[in-house]
């Protein structure tokens, strides 16, 4: 088995237990804490992971792809990741300060300030978050084995301590905790790797100029990221962010099958790029952009078509007014997707970090005015608005810019093809919904493997998918080798 496809069943693996875990415990933590405290745990993680991305300065996305050049060098590779580990830790230390400064000043985040003080470990440990390390590595075994662990960990502890709506921190301290224990995880696994002898030699003159590019993006990034909950907690509450964190969690947990094969490509196609074997990045690109549109059009229908029935069940009855923004947040998926090519695949391997920068800064725009215009009169229905908006004119961003690195990927056709059997969802469940079944789950259950048998068949045998065709040759033979 080639390398590539070990790497990206490793991280497929990643990708269903980050699908599963939310499946299994929002639910269940929903129905206890219900909007006002999903919206207030929502809230302070999300105040928190401001820091954590400024902290970063953009090492995650400039370390992957500088370990993936290093990774045969050891002593480099050494020296590089204890300059980035030090500088993270300076920067965690530093914007710990201002969080506690804001939190203790402002009066409505102080009024909760045992929350806002567990948040403090993410902020301060927010430098031991190492994936970029092992991705470079390509370590994918690792981070799945790892994160695997400490999922069912933090599930068996939300069902021990979360009992009643009083035990939102309860909640709170599993989530932040989940991602303090993979952090302490990661540097503990990689502390051969850091060489604190090294740093009288550390010289970060030669990161400033790139990181000053990702560092922009990457705080941009967490303005429009996470801007839309901010905002909406302070000007609406707690109730309201917990509506719109229903709506959006839906729909982003099935981003990570989108991304997965990307974060398998990037090492591959960053030593394309170093090698300037252009022909080899067109493919890689090419392959991971008609992957994203064939899986990211589908989800994007099924999530409109089963909106009503994936919210009750996913989050309680008390969450009906979630249904409409979960539709208008649908078409995020496809977006987020094909901006993950675009940015992360190509852009930034080829070190067009400017490009991304000014991609992510018009999202910025696009969000702040729409925020600011919307949620004063339309609260969390608003914030969807404005966050696809926002991801749109990002990810229009990412292709201008990549067609300057490599032929258009955009195959139209595909596109239409893909666009029109996927609409077929719609009647699909309308008639199981309104004619046959009035059991939420059952709708779920006879929707999702029906539309998908008339999308796969449609796909192979009148459209003729090259994809579809090409990987199911590929088992095929596998088999009869056998």
């Amino acid at each position: 088995m080639s390398l590539i496809k070990k790497n990206f069943l490793y991280n497929l693996a990643l990708t269903i237990s980050t699908i599963i875990f939310p499946i299994v415990t929002f639910p269940y933590a929903s129905r206890i804490l219900g909007p006002e405290g999903i919206g207030k745990v929502q809230f302070v993680t999300s105040f928190g992971q401001y820091f954590v991305l400024i902290a970063a300065l953009g090492i995650p996305v400039y370390g992957v792809r500088e370990v993936a050049k290093l990774r045969h060098h050891s002593i480099k590779l050494k020296q590089f990741f204890t300059e980035m580990v030090m500088l993270n830790f300076i920067t965690s230390v530093l914007f710990l300060s201002v969080y506690l400064v804001l939190v203790i000043n402002i009066k409505s985040l102080y009024k909760d300030f045992d929350f806002y003080l567990v948040a403090t470990l993410m902020v301060l440990l927010g430098f031991c978050n190492i994936d970029w390390f092992f991705s470079g590595l390509e370590r994918f075994k690792f981070i799945a084995i790892r994160s695997l662990l400490i999922k069912s960990i933090a599930l068996i502890a939300l069902f021990i301590l979360v009992k009643q709506k009083s035990d939102d921190i309860y909640f709170l301290w599993i989530t932040i905790g989940t991602m303090v224990l993979n952090n302490i995880w990661n540097i503990w696994s990689a502390r051969s790797y850091l060489n604190l002898g090294l740093i009288r030699k550390i010289s970060l003159k030669k990161h400033v100029k790139p990181l000053i590019y990702i560092f922009s993006t990457v705080a941009a990034i967490s303005v429009y990221a996470f801007l839309d909950t901010v905002i909406l907690g302070f000007l609406k509450g707690y109730t309201d962010v917990g509506y719109y964190t229903a709506a959006s969690k839906i729909n982003k947990i099935t981003i990570p099958v989108l991304t997965s094969l990307g974060v398998v490509l990037i090492p591959q196609i960053s030593q394309a790029f170093k090698s300037k074997n252009m022909e080899e990045v067109q493919r890689l690109a090419k392959y991971s952009f008609d992957f994203v549109i064939f899986l990211g059009i589908p989800m994007t229908c099924g999530l409109i078509a089963l909106a009503p029935e994936l919210i009750i069940m996913f989050s309680g009855e008390d969450f009906s007014n979630a249904i409409l923004p979960m539709q208008i947040f649908a078409p995020v998926v496809l977006i987020i997707g094909l901006s993950n090519v675009w940015a992360i695949q190509i852009l930034t391997p080829a070190g067009r970090d400017r490009q991304v920068t000014i991609s992510v800064a018009i999202g910025v725009v696009v969000s702040l005015v729409l925020n600011f215009a919307l949620i004063p009169h339309f609260a969390y229905l608003g914030a969807a608005v404005a966050n696809v908006l926002s991801e749109l004119a990002v990810m229009c961003g990412f292709a201008y810019f990549s067609s300057f690195v490599i032929q258009r990927l955009f195959n139209y056709k595909l596109i239409i093809k893909t666009t029109l059997i996927s609409l077929t969802f719609i009647p699909i469940t309308y008639i199981l919904r309104h004619f046959l079944v009035s059991n939420h789950l059952v709708i779920c259950l006879l929707s999702v493997p029906l539309c998908g048998v008339v999308y796969s068949a449609v796909q192979y045998f009148i459209v003729k998918n090259e994809l579809m065709i090409i990987q199911i040759a590929n088992v095929r033979n596998k088999f009869l080798n056998k």
